[in-house]
C-alpha cells in the first residue's frame, strides 16, 4: 500500500527546493545582468535539477552521514554527477547544449565546474537545517490538505513538462527547416505581418515565425544555448538582434511637429496606445 502522506511530503519537498533553485538562478541573473529573467527549462517558477539535487542530499544525509564536511564533499560530488548526466541527456534528447562552463576554471567538458561543486556542496552542508524548515512548513498545512496541494502541483508540473517539450520540438523543427534553406543558399528576409508587425523569415516561398515568446524566453534563460542546427540559430538570433537594434535606434528619433501630429492621429484612429510618438513593437 502506497503511503500517500509520505509521497506528498516528498513531492512538496522536491517542489520547494526546485522553487528555491529558481529563485537562486534568477537572483544571479538579476545581480550579474541587472535583468530579471525566468531561468529554467520550464515556464513555472521552479528548476527541477535543484529539487533532484536536494533529494540526493537528503538520501546522503539519511543513509550515510550528517556531518557538515562530509555532506559538503559527497553532496557536491553527487550534485555535479547529476548536473553532468542531465546536461548529457538533454543534449541527446533535445539536440542542444543548454549550458556551457567551458570558460569557467576547472570545468569538465563544459558541463560542470568547480563553482558548481562549491555551490552545491554548500547547499548540501546546510541541508539538515533546511530540511527541518521545510518539514515545519509542511506540518503547518492542516489535515490532508498537503496531499491535495501536492496533487495540484503535480498536475501543473506535468502540464508544464508536456508543453515545454512541445515548444522545444517545434523550435527544433523550425531550425531544421531554416538550416536546410540556408544550406541551399536561400537568403533570409524579414517580413512584417500586417498591423501586428510580427516578425517572419522568408525562406524561398515559405514563411517561418521568427522566435515565439516561449522560444525567446528559453534563449534568454540559457544565454550559452547551442543547437545541432547552430547555423540556423545564429542566423535567426542575428536577424532578431538587428531588428531590435534598429527599433531602439529609431524609437526616439526626433520627428517634426507634422509627423508627430500624423502619428498621434493615426494611433487614435486605430485605437492603439501612443508611446513617444511611435507604437511599441514586439519581437
Amino acid at each position: 500500500m502506497i503511503d500517500m502522506d509520505f509521497v506528498a511530503n516528498l513531492f512538496l519537498t522536491f517542489m520547494f527546493f526546485s522553487f528555491c533553485g529558481w529563485l537562486f538562478e534568477c537572483s544571479i541573473s538579476l545581480f550579474r545582468d541587472h535583468e530579471l529573467v525566468n531561468r529554467g527549462f520550464y515556464n513555472g517558477p521552479y528548476c527541477p535539477i535543484y529539487g533532484s539535487g536536494a533529494m540526493l542530499f537528503i538520501l546522503i544525509m539519511t543513509f550515510w552521514t550528517d556531518r557538515p564536511l562530509e555532506l559538503f564533499f559527497f553532496g557536491g560530488l553527487a550534485a555535479c554527477a547529476l548536473e553532468y548526466l542531465t546536461s548529457f541527456l538533454m543534449e541527446k534528447i533535445y539536440k542542444a547544449r543548454w549550458w556551457d562552463y567551458s570558460n569557467w576554471p576547472f570545468n569538465i567538458n563544459g558541463r560542470v565546474c568547480l563553482y558548481g561543486f562549491l555551490t552545491f556542496g554548500t547547499f548540501s552542508a546546510l541541508m539538515p537545517f533546511m530540511k527541518k524548515g521545510i518539514d515545519w512548513l509542511i506540518a503547518l498545512i492542516p489535515g490532508n490538505h498537503h496531499i491535495t496541494l501536492a496533487a495540484i502541483l503535480a498536475i501543473i508540473f506535468i502540464i508544464d513538462f508536456i508543453y515545454s517539450n512541445h515548444v522545444i520540438a517545434k523550435f527544433n523543427r523550425t531550425l531544421r527547416n531554416i538550416q536546410k534553406q540556408l544550406n541551399a543558399n536561400f537568403p533570409i528576409n524579414v517580413l512584417n505581418r500586417g498591423k501586428r508587425r510580427v516578425l517572419y523569415l522568408k525562406l524561398g516561398k515559405n514563411k517561418v515565425r521568427l522566435l515565439t515568446w516561449q522560444q525567446r524566453r528559453l534563449l534568454n534563460a540559457f544565454p550559452t544555448f547551442r543547437s545541432k542546427y547552430d547555423k540556423a540559430l545564429k542566423a535567426v538570433t542575428a536577424k532578431r538582434k538587428e531588428r531590435i537594434d534598429n527599433f531602439q535606434k529609431n524609437r526616439f528619433k526626433p520627428i517634426t511637429d507634422q509627423e508627430l501630429a500624423r502619428a498621434k492621429a493615426k494611433a487614435k484612429r486605430e485605437g492603439k496606445k501612443y508611446i513617444d510618438g511611435r507604437k511599441s513593437n514586439k519581437y
